[in-house]
């Protein structure tokens, strides 16, 4: 490992701005059983395994739920989650699509309750980075396609892009403004703090895209350009999450001010690293 001469942020923010950082900036990420055989290997706790490991990762901010309780085994969304076992570990498995017997937005706006930006509180914020000046700090952002494939169900959600565009319009403008103004009301409590922001869509499947470029360009990428604009006013850098093989749409993602392509899935077509 060569000499560090350089505090997380500072390496982070160098290669965003194309710059020579003293190494390669890392980061984890890990399911909790995981995390939890890394950390049993190392005999350490996780701060400490960061520390051995070289591993810059991200103070990741944002609000504080106040708003109303939902139901035991609901989230604030109305959807109902039940755990699976698996061979090393447990997940939760969602196993129902509130929005799914919906045939139009006025149902939808007349029997859904859809969460309201006032149901987060960001006082904490300030306390929360405080002290934290070496490190980057990731905060705000988007990913609403994926929340709306959970609300209204998988296939119906695709089937929607086609058979439906007024409920995909109608839903997506709710999920993208909620996700505007929390990321919005983070800029403004802890202002020039957060160097990171995710405006994040899966739009490829190992071969190619999931969606079709016409309607990426016609459903997602005009609302993302709303949460880039604000990510650049507020001085953070935008990264831009997709698995896959998305080299279809990566002059699209340039174009919309994409800092950042996260990850690079290399072994997909398209994608290779050269």
């Amino acid at each position: 490992m060569p000499q560090e001469t350089m505090t997380p942020r500072e390496r982070w923010l160098a290669v965003l701005q194309h710059k020579t950082p003293d190494r390669l900036p890392m980061d984890i990420w890990a399911t909790g059983e995981a995390m939890q055989r890394l950390l049993n290997h190392l005999g350490c706790d996780e701060e400490a395994m960061l520390q051995r490991l070289h591993i810059d990762r991200p103070l990741t901010v944002g609000g504080r739920y106040i708003g109303p309780t939902p139901p035991e085994g609901e989230s604030i969304w109305g959807v109902k989650y039940t755990k699976v076992q698996y061979e090393t570990g447990v997940y939760s498995e969602a196993i129902n699509a509130p929005l799914a017997d919906y045939q139009s937005a006025e149902e939808i706006e007349a029997n859904y309750q859809w969460p309201k930006a006032d149901w987060w509180s960001y006082d904490h914020l300030p306390t929360a980075v405080a002290g934290q000046d070496n490190r980057p700090i990731r905060g705000g952002g988007s990913e609403p396609f994926l929340l709306y494939k959970i609300l209204r169900g998988e296939a119906q959600a695709y089937m929607d892009l086609v058979l439906n565009p007024e409920i995909v319009d109608y839903c997506l403008d709710k999920l993208f403004g909620l996700a505007w103004e929390d990321t919005r009301r983070i800029f403004e409590t802890i202002p020039g703090k957060v160097m990171i922001t995710y405006v994040a869509e899966d739009l490829g499947g190992q071969q190619g895209l999931l969606i079709s470029r016409e309607h990426i360009c016609r459903y997602l990428l005009p609302r993302m350009k709303r949460m880039v604009e604000l990510t650049h006013q507020a001085g953070s850098h935008v990264f831009t999450h997709t698995d896959g093989a998305v080299r279809e749409v990566l002059p699209d993602l340039i174009e919309l001010g994409s800092d950042v392509l996260n990850p690079i899935q290399w072994r997909c077509p398209g994608m290779e690293r050269e």
